[in-house]
């Protein structure tokens, strides 16, 4: 005798079931989610390289290395904003249609 039996849910096979119905994924949402992903890592790359260059710019800084090495810093640290966006965009889509399933 299970705990769930006890405790009045059900066997582990039914609780197992419904378990694997609320987790099923909606088709095509992984291949959108990498699709988003990758648009989201060239946005932030792109999105970092021109904010450094405006910033640059308005710096008066002339030296190639130096412009180069902080374009790079810049692109390296928009990696983490753009991953974050999406996973925000991601996670209110989730929620969005989480609340249409009906439950049990």
């Amino acid at each position: 005798m299970s705990i769930w039996m006890i405790a009045g849910k059900g066997s582990g096979m039914e609780v197992r079931e419904r378990m694997k119905e609320s987790r099923r994924k909606r088709p095509g949402s992984r291949l959108l989610l990498g699709i988003a992903l990758f648009a989201g890592i060239l946005a932030s790359i792109c999105g970092g390289a021109l904010l450094a260059e405006f910033a640059l710019d308005l710096l008066g800084v002339a030296s190639p290395p130096v412009r180069l090495g902080v374009k790079v810093i810049a692109m390296a640290a928009a990696l983490p904003a753009g991953f974050y966006l999406v996973e925000r965009a991601f996670l209110v889509r989730f929620r969005a249609t989480s609340r249409k399933t009906p439950g049990p």
